[in-house]
């Protein structure tokens, strides 16, 4: 019973060193790279971006596909995927910026509702 009991002890322990290798070899062969940056401007002849990343503030010089060069405005808020370890991106997607849209913040507008409900009184 004892050997039993050891035998299962330490298939249990060899699959479970097993896998969290497996688990940490994964985790480290990402398929795409992601940012979030703004772009800074655009070069359609060349078919490349300058932009400058959300999380560390550093300027890049990315290479897009003509479809994007075409989609991409200066300004723009954007979401790239890039192939790991280099700057050619595989996709490129504008983020809306809910500033501009005129949207007015939850307080503010129940502040001016307030506002407008005391002057007709």
């Amino acid at each position: 019973m004892k050997r039993i009991f050891a035998v299962v002890l330490v298939i249990l322990l060899v699959s479970g060193f097993a896998m969290t290798s497996f688990a940490a070899k994964a985790s480290k062969d990402q398929k795409y790279d992601r940012i979030v940056a703004k772009v800074v401007s655009v070069d359609t002849a060349t078919k490349t971006m300058v932009v400058t990343e959300e999380r560390t503030g550093a300027s890049r010089t990315i290479r897009i596909s003509a479809k994007a060069a075409s989609q991409v405005n200066v300004g723009d808020r954007v979401r790239i995927k890039l192939k790991p370890g280099t700057d050619e991106s595989v996709g490129v997607r504008v983020l809306k910026d809910h500033s501009k849209d005129g949207a007015v913040a939850p307080a503010e507008s129940k502040v001016e509702s307030l506002q407008a409900a005391s002057e007709k009184k």
